[in-house]
């Protein structure tokens, strides 16, 4: 016989419950808590007596979610998109040698540098096409 379900859903969610009856609350439904009580459609109260738990442990949610980087994206923010390739170019016929050349390729740009290019300047040039730097 079972003490204890082995999960139950709230809001939406489906909580499971470990032995022991500790309940593991996803990320997504934090999220969703955090979210509904910054924009005011749940109260700490609700959400306190609809998941029988404590204050502290909704507000140590919230805490959480905005230590761990914010809670949102915001409306303006758009994800953009960079390819970076590796490539060999021809053998050169004077050398005899092929070169390798790194291609970055932004939504309207291309920017060809080469194998040798410093790492941290290329992760600076990356951040910059994606509109991060």
């Amino acid at each position: 016989m079972e003490k204890f379900p082995q999960s139950f859903e709230v809001y939406g969610f489906t909580i499971e419950v470990h032995a022991g009856g500790r309940r593991v609350w996803p990320p997504s439904f934090k999220r969703f808590i955090t979210n509904s009580l910054d924009d005011g459609s749940l109260k700490v109260d609700d959400v306190m007596k609809r998941c029988n738990v404590s204050q502290s442990l909704v507000y140590k949610w919230r805490a959480d979610l905005k230590r761990a980087g914010g809670n949102r994206i915001s409306v303006r923010e758009e994800r953009l998109f960079s390819e970076v390739v590796i490539e060999d170019t021809e053998r050169s016929e004077a050398t005899g040698s092929v070169e390798t050349q790194i291609v970055l390729r932004g939504r309207e740009i291309e920017i060809v540098l080469p194998a040798e290019y410093p790492i941290d300047n290329l992760v600076t040039v990356v951040l910059s096409l994606e509109g991060r730097a």
